[in-house]
């Protein structure tokens, strides 16, 4: 397959010129109320955006609170039903013919129909989800009279060799789950309720249809690919296995959850921190703007607007946001020395980058991704040039005598993926289940799933516990999971389309992207997206290969 690299400049003046034809003809009234509407979404959005940066970086009651004010107003902005039932109307009327006007009304209509729900449901969910968000930054474990945050978790559970000390640090990972587990149901009550107003059977069922997700593809793809992976996915697990057996000096039936690196069974446990030291002494900051520069793409001021470092009363997850869909992108990092938060540097600077792509001609509402899977894709495959020797090469060049190191690192990126790809299933057969009947007992059924799919036993004395809840996309970031492993197949479908006739990080692999991927932001849906992009439907075929 050819790599499809055309020029950048021709697509924006394609777009700026079909929204000049569009500007030329007599104005529909749907261009009427965009000139309207959009400045008053665009206003509340930027400051919910902004208040979330404040409530994630410091902890802030207030900015909470506000953020769970201006969302609940912005909810009630998409709330109107006499404009929802015009948006409609001219969805049948022939005479709106330019493509950009039509995409606009189509993502218009989605997001009217999602809240055309109670008002006063709309603004308890967003006042339960600010409360959530606020447990979660705040919340530290307790493990032998110490508050531990997540990088000290994974440090011990990376480093310690005393079984019974790991089982108590990892026990203590899970006890956030016990504060999160009553917010998170009383959200999924009212998320289902709002589903059932819309006439879905479930929250889970509804974010699917409303993200152009096909529910059926999206299981069958999930049950092939990990049927296609099951042979290479045992090889790993007994090479674990035997691994973790050795290193703690404990029988086959003796191991648990408790015996990998990091509290969820996700990361590949071995050779872990085998380039750690090489990282003692690097600014992350400056390999990461080096390593983008190379593709043509600069993120020093995003780097500059980014919090990097931990410290108390912020969020420890890592996350980027645009802020305005202009220029002002952020990346929210915890980082310390080691391989890990290289890739995470790398992987939220991949957001980053495709944020910075769109056409500048487009309107508002188009400067997004189509799906959230597109952009996982770009962000992971910029996430795993952490692991893979070319690119370890380019991004520590004062350490080529490390080459041996460097090759283990690139085998690891492979176990990752089969350990990944079983814990995204978890995830979202128990979020589908968890939404469909969330009475159940749900400790079982999560630990269920892990046996099924991770293979995993649950440990003894689990049995009331709140797990599952410890999760932090569980409540956060409901029903988007499975968005990673979508991404994990269309990275490797990428790297197979383009690495043949170019190292990945090149300007012509830059300008691939910014052509092919970012620049028409949310004018196609996710689907003609990736076709466009590489000439055929996404399928898990580049991924099973690569790494099967």
């Amino acid at each position: 397959m050819s790599s499809g690299f055309t020029n950048t400049k021709k697509n924006t003046s394609r777009i700026a010129l079909m929204v000049s034809l569009g500007g030329m003809k007599s104005k529909h009234p749907f261009e009427t109320f965009l000139s309207e509407f959009i400045p008053k979404a665009a206003k509340l959005q930027r400051q919910v955006n902004k208040l979330s940066w404040i409530m994630e970086t410091t902890a802030s009651s207030d900015a909470a609170d506000l953020r769970a004010e201006f969302e609940a107003e912005l909810k009630l902005l998409f709330h109107d039903k006499n404009t929802y039932a015009q948006l409609l109307k001219w969805q049948q009327d022939p005479s709106l013919q330019d493509p950009l006007f039509k995409r606009q009304l189509q993502l218009l209509c989605i997001e009217f129909k999602k809240n055309q729900i109670p008002e006063e449901l709309l603004r308890l969910i967003s006042i339960k989800e600010a409360q959530l968000s606020m447990v979660y930054t705040n919340f530290r474990p307790e493990c032998n009279g110490r508050s531990l945050t997540e990088n000290e978790i994974k440090k011990v559970l990376s480093q310690e060799t005393d079984p019974e000390k790991r089982k108590k640090v990892w026990e203590a990972s899970k006890e956030v789950g016990k504060q999160l587990a009553p917010l998170i149901l009383e959200l999924v009550a009212l998320r289902n309720t709002a589903a059932h107003s819309l006439g879905y059977r479930d929250y889970f069922q509804m974010q699917l249809e409303l993200q152009e997700v096909d529910a059926k593809w999206l299981l069958q793809t999930f049950e092939m690919l990990e049927e296609h992976s099951a042979e290479a996915y045992e090889k790993v697990l007994n090479e674990i296995t035997a691994w973790q057996q050795n290193r703690f000096h404990v029988s086959k039936k003796e191991l648990g959850p408790w015996a990998w690196n990091d509290p969820f069974c996700q990361e590949d446990p071995i050779d872990d921190a085998n380039l750690d030291p090489l990282l003692q002494d690097k600014n992350f900051v400056e390999i990461g703007k080096q390593f983008f520069s190379t593709m043509g793409f600069d993120v020093d001021p995003i780097l500059k607007r980014s919090d990097m470092y931990e410290r108390e009363g912020k969020n420890q997850h890592a996350f980027c946001i645009n802020i305005d869909r202009e220029e002002d992108i952020r990346t929210l990092n915890n980082v310390r020395p080691t391989l890990k938060w290289l890739e995470v540097i790398l992987h939220e600077l991949g957001h980053a980058v495709y944020e910075l792509g769109y056409d500048t001609s487009l309107p508002w509402l188009l400067k997004e991704p189509p799906h959230m899977l597109v952009t996982e894709a770009m962000a992971l495959i910029c996430g795993r040039q952490a692991y893979r020797a070319a690119s370890l090469k380019q991004l520590l060049p004062n350490h080529q005598e490390h080459i041996e190191s460097f090759i283990k690192a690139e085998k690891g990126l492979a176990r990752h993926q089969l350990i990944f790809s079983r814990w995204v299933i978890v995830m979202t057969a128990f979020e589908s289940a968890l939404y469909q009947n969330p009475t159940q007992d749900l400790n079982q059924l999560w630990w269920t799933l892990v046996e099924k799919h991770q293979k995993i036993p649950p440990p003894p004395g689990r049995e009331g516990a709140c797990d599952w809840a410890a999760k932090y996309h569980i409540g956060m970031a409901p029903a988007y999971y499975f968005s990673y492993l979508l991404g994990e197949m269309l990275a490797s479908t990428f790297e197979e389309h383009l690495t043949k006739e170019h190292p990945f990080n090149c300007t012509q692999v830059g300008d691939y992207f910014k052509e092919r991927l970012f620049s028409s932001g949310n004018t196609h849906p996710w689907y003609q997206l990736i076709e466009r992009a590489t000439g055929a439907p996404l399928s898990y075929a580049s991924w099973t290969q690569e790494f099967s």
